[in-house]
């Protein structure tokens, strides 16, 4: 390998910030093993809902320590508690911006939400939905979890000019993979896409989606 393109690929490697908190690792982690949302009652109770359930500052203490919310006689944990046969949930060390991204997460509709963003076809994008893809793959706008933009490895075909040539050209991806295999391929990621120290798939769903989209508009040959 050139010296030049060595230390290209050692850049993106090894020059990534730390990724930001993500809530539906969070809920995987955190919560999935007693709980589910929207499938019914696990060891715990279902989360579909329970921002609704419960104010945020209720549901911040609980998480932070139901043993304490329950031993201060609060009617609701104590209600809980004793529905669960008496199984106290685990305190959890969730970070301030952790916790409230969780909570937002399962406002916004948690993983049905995520099942949902992750089947939508490219062909349903908004025309702000494909600009947003543009500037992300030329890095006008930087991803979400850093990294390196799609253009320093790719080109798109000629309509974007000059590009990376680390990486093959993607202006027939679209094409090639068709909407639900391109989708896996962004979330998979190509190689500088995973950050190294967690293997943490840098994109996020919404910008999947984007860079998706860009590419079903710039691709080349029937779709």
């Amino acid at each position: 390998m050139k010296p030049v393109i060595l230390s290209a690929v050692l850049a993106c490697l090894f020059s990534w910030p730390a990724a930001a908190a993500d809530p539906s690792t969070t809920f995987t982690r955190k919560c999935s093993s007693c709980h589910t949302f929207g499938r019914g009652v696990l060891v715990g109770p279902d989360l579909k809902g329970v921002t609704d359930r419960h104010t945020r500052t209720w549901l911040t203490a609980w998480i932070a320590s139901s043993e304490a919310v329950i031993k201060s006689g609060d009617a609701a944990a104590v209600a809980l508690f004793s529905k669960f046969k008496s199984q106290r949930m685990p305190d959890q060390s969730l970070a301030p911006d952790e916790l409230t991204a969780l909570l937002d997460y399962l406002a916004g509709g948690g993983p049905e939400a995520d099942a949902r963003r992750k089947s939508r076809r490219a062909d349903t994008a908004t025309t702000a939905e494909v600009e947003m893809g543009r500037v992300l793959f030329v890095g006008e706008r930087a991803f979400a979890n850093g990294g390196a933009s799609c253009f320093s490895c790719h080109r798109m075909g000629n309509t974007l000019g000059a590009g990376g040539t680390l990486g093959p050209d993607l202006s027939s991806a679209y094409t090639r993979y068709q909407d639900r295999g391109l989708s896996a391929l962004l979330a998979r990621g190509c190689f500088p896409r995973a950050v190294p120290t967690t293997g943490t798939v840098a994109l996020t769903d919404d910008e999947v989606f984007a860079l998706k989209a860009f590419m079903r508009r710039e691709t080349k040959g029937p779709r």
